[in-house]
């Protein structure tokens, strides 16, 4: 049986918050293959997550907090990520 599409989105949040945590920690320690895997994880899981919330039937106030936290944490990758 499929989980609520609901459920998917608040995983999917969770796990970006998560990693995001793990790159910072992963930066101070100096592992930078591990920061570039979670960057390509975050990046993974945002798309996703936005495919998700486009076909999903939320309403507007739950779609306009999805939309937020898409920005929000694309941002964060950008500012998170390794200089080249």
């Amino acid at each position: 049986m499929r989980r609520d599409v609901r459920q998917d989105i608040k995983m999917l949040q969770v796990e970006i918050i998560n990693d995001e945590s793990k790159i910072i920690e992963f930066m101070h320690e100096g592992k930078y293959d591990s920061v570039k895997k979670c960057l390509s994880r975050i990046e993974s899981d945002l798309k996703y997550l936005s495919i998700i919330a486009n076909g999903a039937p939320i309403d507007k106030s739950e779609d306009r907090k999805i939309m937020d936290f898409l920005r929000i944490h694309y941002e964060n990758m950008r500012n998170l990520s390794l200089p080249i």
